[in-house]
C-alpha cells in the first residue's frame, strides 16, 4: 500500500469517527428533550387531574346544595330532628309516669311527601289503583257487555245518612249535657264542702250517675241501631262515634275532676274557669282532632280551605277505591256460600286470594281515616299537632306497631288506661321519699290496654255487621298480644315477618267476616233465635267437601 492510499484511508477513517460523534450527540439531544417533553406532559397531565377533580368536587358541592335546598327543609332535615316526633315528656313529680306532649308539626306523610321519591311511591300506588279500575271495567263491559263502576255499593252503604245524623245530634247532644252536669258537680263542691258527709254523699251520687250515663251512652244507640237495618258503612260510622265521643268524655272528665278536689282541699285557689274549663275550651275539644284533654293547644294562624278540601277529595276517592276493591275483588269470591258445596282448595285459594285486595283496603283505610279525614279536621280547626300516627310501616315487632299505628288511640290508652293503672298499681313518691317501682307492674296495664282496644274493635265489627263472630279479637287481641312479647328482635327478617302477619291476618279477617255475611244471608235459621247472633252460620250452612 502507497503512502497516498494510506493517507486517504486514515483521512476516511477520521471523517467516519467525526461523523459517528456527532450522531451519538443528536441522539442524547433528542434524548434529552423526549425526557423534557414527557416531563412536561406528566405535569400538565397532573395539572389536568387536578383541575378535573377540583371541578367534580365543586359540581358535587353544588348539587349536593342544590338537593338540600330543594327537599331538606322540608323532608329529610325535618325527619332526621329528633325531637320532631318526641310525644311523650317527664313528668314534674317523682314516679309519675311521662305524659303526653303536643307540638307543631306535620304529619309524617306530609312530610314525607315533599321528597319527590316518596311523592313518586304515592304515584306509584295511584297508579295501580286506576289501572286496576279500568281493568276491572273493561273486563266486565268486555263479559258482559255493561259497565260496572262499583256505585250501587256505595250507595247501598250511604243511603242511610239522614239516620245517621239523628243518631249523631242525639248523641252530641247527651255530651253536651255531661258538660252541665260536671260543671254543676264541680262547682256544687264548694258550696258543700265544709259538711263532710254532704260532700260525699254528693260525690258518690255524681259518680254512680256518671257510670249510668255511660252505660247508657253505650246501650241506647246499639238497641236503636240493632232494630234498624242501617247498612255497614253507616252503621260503622254511628259507632265510631259513639266510641269517640265516650272517649272525649272520659278524658274531660278524667282530667279535670282532680283540679275540682285540689279546690275544694284548698290547693289550688278558686279563680275564673278554675273549677271547671269553660264550655267554649270543653266544645273546641270535642272535634279537635285528640282524645287527651288540654285547656289549651298549639295552633295555627289561619285555615288553609285548599288544603282541606285536597283531602276531602282525597276522601271520597278512597271511598271509591274501597268500594270498588269489594265489589270486585273480595265479594265475588264469596258471592254464592251456602248456596253450594264448599271445597277445601276453593277456600284456602279464596283466602289467599283476598290478601292483597284486604291489604289495600286496609291501606286505603289507614290514609282516609288518619291522614285525610284527622288532616282536614286538624286544619279546620287550626290544631297544629298533627301526629296522628308514626311510621309503622318500618317496625320489625308488633310492640312497635301498636304504638305507632294509630298514636290517636294508642295516646288515650296510655294516658287514661295504662298510666292510671300503673301508678295506682305503684303510687307516686312523694317529696324526699324514694318512688316505688312500677317495672313489676307494667304487665297488668299492658294487658288491661290490649284488652280494652280488642274488646271496642270487635264491639264496633259486631254492632255494624249485626252478629258476634269474633274472628278480630282472636287473631290481632289474643295472637297479636302474644307476637307483642315474642318478636323482639329488630332488623329486616323482623319487618318482612310483619307484613307477612298483617296481610295474612287482614286476608283471613276479611274473608271470614265475608263468608258470614253471605251465610247469613243464604242460609236457613237452624239454632234458637236468641242465640243465632252468637253462633256463626257459616259453620254449618256450607258443607265443606275434601
Amino acid at each position: 500500500m502507497t503512502m497516498a492510499d494510506r493517507s486517504t484511508n486514515e483521512s476516511k477513517n477520521t471523517h467516519a469517527e467525526g461523523n459517528g460523534s456527532c450522531g451519538d450527540g443528536i441522539r442524547v439531544q433528542e434524548t434529552n428533550n423526549m425526557d423534557q417533553k414527557q416531563q412536561i406532559i406528566q405535569e400538565m397531565t397532573y395539572e389536568l387531574r387536578k383541575s378535573h377533580d377540583l371541578i367534580m368536587e365543586q359540581m358535587m358541592d353544588l348539587f349536593n346544595e342544590f338537593i338540600n335546598r330543594e327537599e331538606s327543609p322540608k323532608g329529610v332535615d325535618i325527619l332526621n330532628d329528633p325531637s320532631k316526633y318526641r310525644n311523650r315528656k317527664k313528668a314534674d313529680r317523682r314516679g309519675v309516669l311521662m305524659e303526653k306532649e303536643f307540638l307543631p308539626r306535620n304529619s309524617l306523610l306530609t312530610d314525607l311527601f315533599e321528597i319527590k321519591h316518596i311523592k313518586t311511591i304515592y304515584h306509584i300506588f295511584m297508579a295501580i289503583l286506576i289501572l286496576l279500575f279500568v281493568n276491572a271495567v273493561v273486563c266486565d263491559f268486555a263479559e258482559y257487555g255493561k259497565l260496572d263502576f262499583g256505585l250501587d255499593l256505595i250507595f247501598w252503604n250511604f243511603n242511610e245518612l239522614r239516620t245517621v245524623l239523628m243518631f249523631w245530634v242525639g248523641m252530641m247532644t247527651s255530651t253536651l249535657l255531661l258538660y252541665s252536669c260536671f260543671s254543676n258537680w264541680a262547682n256544687g263542691r264548694i258550696s258543700l264542702q265544709k259538711n263532710k258527709f254532704t260532700l260525699k254523699l254528693w260525690d258518690y251520687g255524681c259518680l254512680l250517675a256518671l257510670v249510668v250515663y255511660m252505660v247508657a251512652f253505650l246501650y241506647i244507640p246499639c238497641t236503636m241501631l240493632m232494630a234498624r237495618d242501617i247498612p255497614p258503612a253507616s252503621s260503622a260510622i254511628i259507632l265510631m262515634e259513639q266510641v269517640r265521643l265516650l272517649m272525649k268524655s272520659h278524658a274531660f272528665v278524667r282530667s279535670n275532676a282532680p283540679r275540682a278536689l285540689r279546690v275544694t282541699e284548698g290547693k289550688d285557689e278558686v279563680k275564673d274557669h278554675t273549677v271547671c274549663p269553660g264550655f267554649s275550651k270543653f266544645l273546641y275539644f270535642l272535634f279537635v282532632p285528640t282524645l287527651v284533654y288540654r285547656d289549651t293547644y298549639p295552633s295555627t294562624k289561619q285555615i288553609r280551605w285548599k288544603v282541606v278540601a285536597w283531602h276531602f277529595i282525597e276522601i271520597a276517592e278512597i271511598i271509591f277505591y274501597g268500594s270498588f276493591l269489594f265489589g270486585h275483588f273480595l265479594m265475588p269470591q264469596y258471592r254464592k256460600f251456602g248456596l253450594e258445596p264448599l271445597t277445601v282448595g276453593t277456600l284456602t285459594a279464596n283466602i289467599f286470594r283476598s290478601m292483597m285486595p284486604s291489604m289495600l283496603v286496609f291501606l286505603c283505610g289507614f290514609y282516609l281515616l288518619l291522614h285525610a279525614w284527622m288532616n282536614a279536621f286538624a286544619e279546620m280547626m287550626q290544631f297544629s299537632d298533627r301526629m296522628f300516627y308514626k311510621d309503622w310501616w318500618t317496625s320489625s315487632t308488633f310492640a312497635t306497631y301498636y304504638r305507632t299505628w294509630n298514636v290517636v288511640v294508642h295516646d288515650w290508652l296510655y294516658t287514661y288506661i295504662y298510666k292510671d293503672v300503673a301508678e295506682f298499681l305503684a303510687p307516686p313518691a312523694d317529696e324526699g321519699t324514694m318512688p316505688i317501682s312500677y317495672t313489676r307492674s307494667r304487665l297488668i296495664p299492658q294487658l288491661m290496654v290490649f284488652a280494652i282496644s280488642a274488646l271496642f274493635h270487635e264491639y264496633i265489627i259486631t254492632f255494624c255487621l249485626r252478629f258476634f263472630y269474633p274472628v278480630l279479637l282472636i287473631i290481632f287481641g289474643i295472637f297479636g298480644v302474644i307476637l307483642v312479647f315474642l318478636t323482639k328482635y329488630e332488623g329486616v327478617c323482623g319487618n318482612i315477618f310483619m307484613w307477612i302477619a298483617i296481610c295474612s291476618g287482614n286476608g283471613v279477617v276479611f274473608s271470614l267476616y265475608i263468608m258470614e255475611w253471605y251465610a247469613r244471608k243464604h242460609c236457613p235459621l237452624q239454632v234458637e233465635p236468641k242465640w243465632d247472633f252468637y253462633v256463626p252460620r257459616s259453620w254449618y250452612c256450607s258443607r265443606l267437601e275434601y
